[in-house]
């Protein structure tokens, strides 16, 4: 944690400027001793002190005090990245005060307060009691909601909150944060390219409409797999969305691109399958998911390809975390087997053989026992 560096931050400054303790001393009306005392940190300033101190050095009082109420994008980045590590490793309840150690001293650094809101999602079924986690990550999001002035971070923040009522079991709740219906979308995205077409900034609108294919891409297969299981009874519907999300998949190369999103729809695929006693279809999901996990390389990044060559600053400008997976190295192995082992509805293939190949490739393929 930051802290107060008050005694390093004014002992420093005095000898930027060339200035003596007497000379402090005298302005502010204390004695050299208590100036020397402040320096060796074994004393602080009486509190009405600091605005006079403040307006000496010509700096805020938290720049005097060597506060930082706000976190770089870099440092949120690292420390996601080591909490996340530490779940992997040490208790929950363990990493769980450190977090709550940093919301507190950086309470009002709202890029942070998602980001710790986003760990707790991740990991909240690590804990001895879920539903409270969860219930944190709400109360997080509502601080960012009722206090932010920037639109993306509320944004977020609803979209966070959102999916911890889902996860509590809540609908209702998500339909009275986020409505019940659909707006028409602009595209604004495309006058913003035209603008810069305009302006003679070619490679902006470039990046620009590059952008809007990649998240419309992601968004599309997103909104394609969650419609899979309410297609169950309709096959001819099912069957369709299923084939023109492969070509997407295959056209796109979407396992390079984002492997999730493709571990999610085939996986998704095959549960529906077996919903509709079809096991060999299952069995074909399966191996597809067979094949994504063989292209993953970890940690697991978000990146471009030779088609989406305009992503990269974008990427480290809008996403904050970086675009490493938000789940540590461990957990995403494990989830990955889990979501095919541990669910029954795979029970009925488990004595096949090409089952109990694809089982064993994919333990080997992930490295796990």
């Amino acid at each position: 944690m930051t802290g107060f560096q008050f005694a390093t931050r004014i002992s420093t400054l005095r000898k930027e400027i060339g200035i003596t303790q007497e000379q402090v001393a005298q302005y502010v009306g204390v004695s050299k001793a208590a100036v020397s005392k402040w320096e060796t940190g074994l004393s602080y300033p009486d509190i009405t002190l600091l605005p006079k101190l403040a307006t000496f050095f010509n700096l805020s009082i938290d720049s005097l005090l060597g506060y930082e109420p706000q976190m770089t994008k870099e440092n949120i980045q690292k420390l996601y990245a080591q909490l996340a590590e530490k779940f992997s490793v040490q208790p929950f309840s363990d990493v769980q005060q450190e977090i709550e150690d940093y919301v507190k001293e950086y309470y009002s650094c709202f890029p942070l307060l998602i980001e710790l809101a986003v760990l707790y999602l991740n990991y909240h079924k690590h804990a001895e009691h879920p539903e409270a986690i969860l219930n944190r990550v709400v109360e997080l999001c509502q601080r960012v909601r009722n206090q932010a002035q920037e639109y993306k971070y509320v944004h977020k923040a609803e979209f966070v909150e959102a999916t911890a009522f889902l996860m509590m079991n809540e609908p209702e709740k998500v339909l009275e944060l986020l409505g019940d219906h659909i707006e028409i979308e602009f595209g604004t995205e495309n006058i913003i390219a035209t603008a810069h077409t305009m302006m003679n900034q070619p490679e902006k609108a470039r990046e620009t409409l590059q952008i809007s294919m990649y998240q419309h891409l992601f968004g599309l297969l997103s909104s394609a797999t969650d419609t899979l299981v309410l297609e169950v009874d309709n096959i001819e519907h099912f069957d369709e969305t299923v084939k023109r999300m492969e070509f997407i998949i295959k056209e796109f190369k979407i396992e390079l691109l984002n492997a999730n999103s493709a571990l999610v729809f085939y996986l998704k695929a095959a549960y529906c399958y077996m919903m509709q006693q079809r096991h060999e279809e299952a069995m074909k999901a399966l191996q597809s998911y067979g094949r994504v996990v063989s292209y993953l390389k970890f940690p697991i990044y978000l990146k471009g390809d030779a088609f989406f060559d305009l992503l990269e600053n974008w990427m480290k400008k809008e996403i904050t975390i970086g675009n490493v997976s938000p789940r540590d190295v461990a957990s995403i192995k494990k989830d990955i087997l889990s979501g095919v082992t541990d669910h029954p509805i795979f029970a009925p293939l488990q004595g096949r053989q090409d089952y109990k190949a694809f089982i064993l490739n994919l333990k080997h393929q992930l490295n796990l026992p």
